[in-house]
Order: structure tokens, then sequence, then C-alpha cells
């Protein structure tokens, strides 16, 4: 049984490691939504986005699916692209079905028969045709992951996705609600994941500029130590301003950035 506390990212990822294969990938992204380096060799956070593969979606998965099966209460809901990817999963969801109160798995095309406590969801939505969704909320315990399709593939195990996981439930009932949107025809995107995707490629660009700016403020250090009288004070003095103003500059676009994810959301 879990523990009647919060969820830390570390019991999340030891859920997740249990069901990752040796050959899975998740990617940090930079600023530009672009793979950069390995997010599981320097360690996943919540709240950020990842490029994941598909094998690591379904690790992540199923991780939060293991955590509604041990806390055995509260709702889970799925997003699949089709209903074509839900047979490999049908024994575990049936276990799902048997032990929550509710389990919602939505997806197009035909959908199976309703078993017990849980519901399938046909739906030829096309905000919805390129996510990949585990949510769950329990009475201790919260967690989502949502993904969206970030390549043309056709084939679920070719298959990448942008996206992240967490454990704040108001993002996770703000999700929920933008399905039910959907669902119900009254949206047409998905308003939180478009926001948050704003916050964090503003986030990486923002440390991207500090990071560069910190490195021509050190490399300018370093020169006014080791070239003596070739650099003079006044153009170390000239540099450091340089750097400064671009600083700045960056800081000034804050609260633009940030009212343009608003912006998004309130669309």
């Amino acid at each position: 049984m879990l523990k009647k506390k919060p969820l830390s990212n570390e019991d999340f990822l030891r859920h997740v490691r249990d069901y990752l294969p040796m050959d899975a990938t998740v990617w940090n992204t930079d600023e530009k939504g672009k793979p950069c380096s390995c997010a599981i060799t320097t360690g996943m956070i919540e709240n950020h986005f990842y490029r994941f593969d598909a094998e690591a979606v379904l690790a992540a998965s199923h991780a939060i699916e293991e955590l509604a099966l041990e806390e055995a209460n509260g709702f889970l809901l799925a997003t699949m692209q089709d209903f074509r990817h839900f047979d490999p999963h049908r024994e575990r969801y049936w276990q799902l079905a048997a032990t929550l109160k509710e389990a919602h798995v939505i997806a197009k095309g035909r959908k199976p028969p309703r078993h017990g406590h849980l519901r399938f969801i046909a739906t030829e939505r096309q905000p919805l045709a390129p996510f990949w969704t585990v949510l769950y909320q329990g009475h201790h315990c919260q967690a989502m992951l949502v993904c969206r399709q970030a390549d043309g593939a056709k084939i679920f195990e070719q298959k990448r996705f942008d996206g992240f996981y967490t454990f704040n439930p108001g993002l996770i009932v703000r999700v929920r609600r933008d399905i039910g949107e959907i669902l119900a025809g009254r949206a047409s995107r998905m308003r939180e994941f478009e926001r948050l995707l704003a916050i964090d490629r503003a986030a990486k660009r923002l440390g991207a500029e500090f990071a560069r700016g910190h490195k021509a403020v050190e490399g300018a250090l370093r020169r006014l130590q080791i070239a003596g009288d070739r650099y003079q004070p006044r153009r170390f003095a000239a540099d450091l301003e340089k750097s400064l103003n671009r600083l700045k500059l960056l800081t000034d676009k804050l609260p633009n950035l940030a009212g343009a994810a608003h912006t998004r959301l309130a669309a």
C-alpha cells in the first residue's frame, strides 16, 4: 500500500524504471522544442516538457496505472489515439475496472464493450487525435502524463511524443476539463497543454540566453586576468556592459512571455 503522503518525483521514477526497457529514450528539449540531450541520464523532473519515444510513454503510463491499482480508489482516464492500441493493455485495464470507482478510455475507432467500471468513449474529435494521456485522481495520490505526437509515424512503436508528467492536482483537473470540453464540442484544442508548452519553451529560451550571458561575462573576466595590457579595462567594461544589456533585454521580455502564455489559455 502507498503511504498517505504526496507522491514524490523519486517514487514515481522508480515505478517508471520498473517498466522502462534498456533501449527506451527520453530527450531533453531546447527552447525550440528540439531534442538536445538524454533526459534519463541527467534526471527527469515533473512539469518539464520532454521528447518521449513510444516505449518511454508506455513506461510512464504503466507507472501511473500501477499507482492507481495500489491506491485502489479514485478515477483514471486514458486517451490512446486509437482503440487498436488498447488491446495490449486489456488485462491491466480489466484490473483497473475491478479496483477503481471509475475508469475511462478515449480513442477513435471501434470501441470495445463496457467492462464493469471501465467505460470506453469513441471520438473522432481532431484536437484529441495526436494525444496520449493517462491521468489518475485518487484520494491521496494524483499523477498525469500528457503527450502530443511530434512526428508523422503511423506505427505506434515508431512514434515520438512531446509532453510532461505532473503530480499537481490543479493541472490534472484543468487537463481533464479540457478533454471533457473537447468531447462535448465546446473546445477546439487542449488549451492547458498549449499554455504549459509556451511557458516551458519561454523558460528554456531565457535559460539558454542567461547561460550565454554568463559565459560571456566569465570570458571577459578571464581575458582581464591573463591578457595584461592587451585587454584594457575600458574594453572589459564595454564587453561587460554589452552582456548586461543583453540580460536586461531578456528580463524585460518576461512579462510579455507570461502574458502570451495566459492569452493562449483565455483564447
